[in-house]
């Protein structure tokens, strides 16, 4: 007789599967965005670094240039640089 108590559906049962179900979900809620912040957290730190290997190779450019620009400088003597180079990135 006991085992068809438990499917009776008194106040306790209905009350006891309630919150059952509502911490079932909230875990399961919290878990699925858990994961979502953990991927996008990851993709963020992969553009930054790539962000700042090409702001490294942006200014390594930038120093050959100057370095150019100085070298082009002492072989011309007094004559004015050049006013017009470009930086090509490759």
């Amino acid at each position: 007789m006991d085992i068809l108590n438990i499917f009776t559906p008194s106040a306790t049962n209905i009350f006891f599967v309630s919150a059952v179900t509502g911490i079932a979900g909230f875990a399961a809620g919290f878990l699925i965005k858990a994961a979502a912040i953990a991927k996008h957290k990851k993709r963020v730190i992969g553009l930054e670094d790539e962000m700042l290997t090409n702001h490294s190779r942006i200014l390594e450019l930038e120093k050959q240039l100057a370095e150019l620009k100085d070298a082009n400088a002492k072989l011309s003597g007094n004559k004015a640089p050049l006013s017009k180079v470009e930086l090509k990135a490759s």
